[in-house]
């Protein structure tokens, strides 16, 4: 059974008043489990836990993260979706670039991912991976065409010949 303890970072009132004005649910969370923490000295985290509703995992890590980073620890709270600072780009400059293209896709001109690929790269300085450009067509809500099933200059009447006169033979599993 450990004994769980914070290091004191803020006071128990600048807790309190850091904890009651929290918007977002999950932060009011975190910062409840601190305050819970720090003002009941000598619990284990299976009480906190029982106490507050969460994970035994939860009360480790939250008391964890604050006693390492202190006063900035909840610096990075967003959850999910697109962290600006670590994309590419952003969306504006993603459409820019498709809608740059749009006109010669709608045209009936070849655009494959490769040509979109390299004016990426040259906008960006670097090398980028095809996944990202795929999920970039994904994001702008363009669809990947596939080819047509035949060729256009295809001889429709040597290829049913050809089916026709295929020597079928059937070899057995030995």
């Amino acid at each position: 059974m450990k004994i769980l303890k914070t290091y004191p970072h803020f006071t128990d009132a600048e807790l309190k008043e850091i904890m009651n004005s929290q918007t977002k649910v999950r932060a009011f969370q975190d910062w409840q489990i601190i305050y819970s923490v720090q003002t009941n000295y000598g619990k284990t985290a299976e009480e906190f836990a029982k106490i507050l509703g969460v994970s035994k995992q939860k009360i480790f890590h939250v008391i964890q993260q604050y006693n390492k980073y202190g006063e900035t620890w909840r610096r990075y709270d967003n959850w999910g979706g697109r962290r600006e600072a670590r994309c590419n780009m952003t969306l504006k400059e993603e459409k820019a670039i498709l809608s740059s293209l749009e006109s010669d896709a709608l045209n009936g001109r070849v655009l494959i991912y490769k040509q979109v690929k390299k004016i990426v790269e040259e906008k960006l300085g670097r090398e980028v991976s095809g996944d990202y450009i795929w999920d970039m067509f994904k994001r702008h809500g363009w669809k990947k065409k596939v080819p047509r099933p035949s060729h256009p200059k295809a001889n429709r009447e040597e290829q049913e010949e050809y089916k026709k006169n295929f020597k079928r033979a059937w070899y057995p599993n030995h």
